[in-house]
């Protein structure tokens, strides 16, 4: 489909700093734009990877829970007991796929809290967030204030 969503964007970024940036002059609005353009960009570069990295960390999320279980009681284990038949959504939903992340992730974070679980379950979990933040796609991209615009005379 033409144009692409990343098309859409980087035209986005094209306007707003050839036309919109050097109208702004206060250097608080000037670092916010700044800011948001290159949050778009990163989005521009992150989008395509995104479905990819949902379907390897839910799939590792998955496999991270079923080895914590026995560890694990109450509704909390029937409710990782339920998540876990269930079947991975559709590869190519971005929507379903994030659906099933956030469960995942719910039921993970409290897992974490458990009283039961041992020295070496931690350690599978904090391997586990590391790997994951690692992999991340869309990252915060942080922008130093523009210096003020010097005023010809």
């Amino acid at each position: 489909m033409k144009p692409t969503v990343e098309d859409q964007l980087q035209g986005t970024c094209r306007i707003l700093e050839t036309v919109v940036a050097p109208c702004v002059v206060d250097p608080l609005a000037r670092t916010i734009l700044d800011g948001l353009i290159a949050n778009l960009r990163m989005l521009t570069g992150a989008l395509p990877a995104v479905a990819g990295f949902l379907r390897h960390d839910n799939q590792a999320t998955v496999d991270l829970l079923a080895a914590l279980r026995g560890s694990l009681h109450g509704d909390l284990a029937a409710n990782l007991d339920q998540a876990l038949t269930e079947p991975d959504p559709n590869a190519v939903d971005p929507t379903a796929l994030d659906a099933r992340n956030h469960q995942l992730r719910d039921l993970l974070a409290q897992a974490v809290c458990s009283e039961g679980l041992t020295s070496e379950q931690h350690r599978a979990i904090v391997q586990h967030m590391t790997e994951r933040a690692s992999r991340v796609p869309m990252r915060y991209v942080a922008t130093a204030p523009s210096l003020a615009p010097v005023a010809k005379t």
